[in-house]
């Protein structure tokens, strides 16, 4: 496999994030950019005492591998002219019974509403599991990750 990523380097993001976690009592937490611009709660899973009214760290992880893999692939489709109707990431994720108890298979079910080439899209989907989305990527390092897609004509 060639090493070349196919983007151009104003995609590429290699900044260092800064974030600061504040304890908001019982199991809550607020997340800030350092910026301050961006803030968003969290608190722990309701087996832990989380009440169940905001995500939980794991969800929020779940959901960044959904919306990194999302946005690379729109951008990928774009370079190619297409611009979807409508795009769906579904991700079913199972955890490994020790702990750390890491994500042992995350498997993606991407559904596209749009004019795309059944054979362009998987090498799409495959470029971005594999090299585009870092998150897909280092979960790629503790264990599976598959996808399938679905493409449904305009």
């Amino acid at each position: 496999m060639s090493t070349e990523i196919p983007w151009e380097k104003s995609r590429m993001e290699f900044k260092p994030v800064d974030m600061s976690i504040s304890y908001n009592g019982g199991m809550r937490f607020t997340a800030r950019t350092a910026s301050g611009k961006i803030v968003f709660p969290m608190e722990a899973p309701v087996g832990m005492g989380g009440d169940g009214k905001v995500p939980n760290p794991i969800q929020y992880l779940i959901g960044s591998l959904g919306g990194c893999v999302g946005v690379k692939i729109l951008l990928a489709l774009s370079d190619k002219g297409i611009v979807p109707d409508d795009l769906t990431i579904g991700i079913h994720a199972t955890r490994r019974k020790t702990m750390p108890a890491f994500f042992d298979h995350v498997h993606l079910t991407v559904t596209l509403r749009a004019d795309a080439d059944d054979a362009m899209v998987p090498g799409i989907i495959e470029q971005t599991l594999s090299r585009l989305c870092p998150i897909a990527a280092m979960f790629a390092e503790v264990g599976e990750v598959t996808a399938e897609h679905r493409i449904i004509r305009k």
